[in-house]
């Protein structure tokens, strides 16, 4: 369209219209280009990575986190935990460690092992540590234990380290604590009632009765499992009781997915106050009626479980895994004596258990992946599959030890990640394997491609001593069709796996432009259009305006 050039007072007035009308140009691009607003999540607090003791409040001692394939030392520190029965050792969803000991509660760094006192009161011991949804600690500590003083209190800490709430109880606590889905803190105390807590504090209910070592656990339905020094008691979430057994349980409880309660203890005959056992110690399986499904010779340690179903117990001697009826898997040989703690199943069914030897990896076939010297219980692992532990060197509390076995890893990358080439060209790339934490081993590499068409190759299918470059080629041929392709180069060496991506645009020599024109979309385009054509109208009102006012004085 041409313009013939307006005269008299028409060219400043044309000229002003025509600014003001292009003005409104960037704004309709930018507004084109402004991406659609979304509406921000609510805040939300990452669970943590192992909330209580055995990772669940089954005590099931798994995760679905995998294990280190080649375990590094990563750090041990003298953090002193306060065992009285299971291990006051959680893992905060940010990775932070939380240990309670006699010095309070303490926090240690997951990458270097730095130690602070994260809570501590003059006189107060810490014994049991949980973590609620919200970031919330539970202490559970007792006061000036073996003194005429002594009881347990349950503290609320905020992540800083701010105590929110307290609950004084009757008894010590020694057993650790357990969570419900819809956040009630149950704790047993030590020849003392049962408690059931809300997350702000508050008392729900209580019930009289003279806590044992089995604790307390819970199955996926919130039904309440609690074990005293004469019976194993079963509740419903609101404190009624189901049924109760004479069974007198001496070992963590355990509730595997079925509801199947696993008891280690003795069968009580007739006695008031106290069990009469009637009975060796024995590994009981229990139906949610109270039924016995089976029972075995018990194992010195509570069982772990595998994601399989598979039943893992510890022996003096040996190692057994057994069926969810009861029958045996397999057995190995292997002085565990790991009264202290049940082992820990990651999300490939690896058992890393305490021996003699050192921390041992079992496969779910039952054969030793391997064996670090360091002796240790191991009581929790993060979520880069770094395996925490705790030990005695000295059979004292005060030595005691906690420390960090690091997944040793790698990393894959591939540098440039991103290529734009007509159809008969080739791009280059470097693959990149780089070690973390002493990794060492063989990385095998392959590529995929989607869609399928360009042809990818690697200069080498792995990578020795886990750290090398690959040059990687892609070739997208004459006659493959326009569009982006996606490159997925992994790096694989026994259970680890990771990858990166490249991605590949690819035109035609002779598509200079495409379906959006300049670089804009269609969308942008109709705007682009609508703004052009308010500044024509408007240029061409201004001049018929101008003419007619002009027409009017002559």
């Amino acid at each position: 369209m041409v313009f013939s050039r307006p005269s008299g007072r028409i060219g400043p007035l044309f000229h002003a219209s025509l600014v003001i009308a292009m003005m409104m140009v960037p704004s309709v691009l930018a507004t084109s280009a402004q991406a659609p607003a979304s509406a921000m999540d609510a805040g939300f607090t990452a669970p943590a990575m192992w909330p209580v003791y055995g990772h669940d409040s089954q005590r099931t001692s798994r995760t679905d986190q995998a294990g280190p394939a080649a375990p590094l030392r990563r750090w041990s520190v003298t953090a002193a935990p306060r065992t009285q029965n299971g291990a006051p050792i959680v893992i905060g969803s940010e990775g932070t460690v939380y240990v309670g000991s006699d010095a309070g509660l303490i926090s240690i760094d997951p990458q270097t092992g730095v130690m602070k006192t994260f809570w501590q009161l003059q006189g107060w011991s810490v014994y049991a540590v949980a973590i609620l949804s919200d970031g919330t600690i539970i202490a559970g500590a007792n006061y000036r234990v073996g003194t005429s003083l002594e009881h347990g209190t349950v503290f609320g800490l905020s992540p800083a380290g701010i105590q929110k709430w307290d609950l004084t109880l009757s008894g010590n606590i020694y057993n650790q604590i357990a969570i419900s889905k819809d956040e009630n803190i149950y704790v047993l105390t030590h020849h003392g009632p049962l408690y059931a807590i809300s997350s702000t504090g508050s008392l729900k209910w209580m019930k009289q009765a003279s806590g044992s070592y089995g604790g307390v656990a819970l199955a996926r339905d919130d039904t309440v499992y609690a074990s005293t020094e004469t019976n194993l008691t079963a509740y419903h979430p609101d404190g009624q009781p189901i049924w109760s057994i004479p069974v007198w349980v001496d070992a963590q409880l355990v509730v595997q997915d079925d509801g199947t309660i696993l008891a280690v203890g003795y069968q009580c005959g007739s006695g008031i106050g106290f069990c009469n056992p009637v009975s060796v110690r024995t590994l009981f399986a229990l139906n949610p009626n109270r039924t016995t499904r089976w029972s075995l010779e018990s194992p010195s340690s509570p069982p772990s479980l595998g994601w399989d179903g598979t039943i893992y117990a510890s022996y003096n001697h040996d190692i057994r895994a057994l069926n969810s009826d009861g029958t045996k898997r397999w057995n190995m040989t292997l002085n565990t004596a790991g009264y202290y703690t049940s082992g820990i199943v990651d999300a490939n069914n690896v058992l890393y258990v305490y021996s003699d030897d050192g921390i041992t990896a079992i496969t779910s076939g039952g054969h030793v992946w391997w064996t670090v010297r360091d002796v240790g219980y191991p009581v929790g692992m993060g979520a880069d599959g770094t395996l925490y532990y705790y030990y005695f060197p000295d059979g004292l509390v005060s030595t005691g030890l906690v420390g960090a076995l690091a997944a040793t890893d790698f990393v894959v990358t591939a540098n440039p990640n991103s290529f734009t080439l007509i159809s008969g060209q080739k791009g280059f790339s470097t693959v990149t394997v780089t070690p973390r934490f002493g990794f060492s081993g063989t990385v095998t590499l392959s590529s995929k491609v989607s869609p399928s068409s360009p042809i990818i190759s690697l200069a080498s299918s792995s990578v020795p001593g886990g750290s090398g470059n690959v040059a990687m080629t892609i070739d997208v041929g004459g006659a493959l069709p326009i569009g982006t392709y996606v490159v997925n180069v992994t790096g694989s060496s026994g259970y680890l796996a990771h990858s990166s991506l490249v991605n590949v645009i690819v035109t035609h020599p002779q598509a200079t432009l495409d379906s959006s024109l300049l670089g804009l979309s269609t969308g942008m385009i109709f705007m682009l259009a609508e703004g052009i054509a308010i500044v024509v109208v408007a240029v061409l009102a201004t001049v018929v305006i101008l003419k007619r006012r002009k027409n009017t004085r002559v």
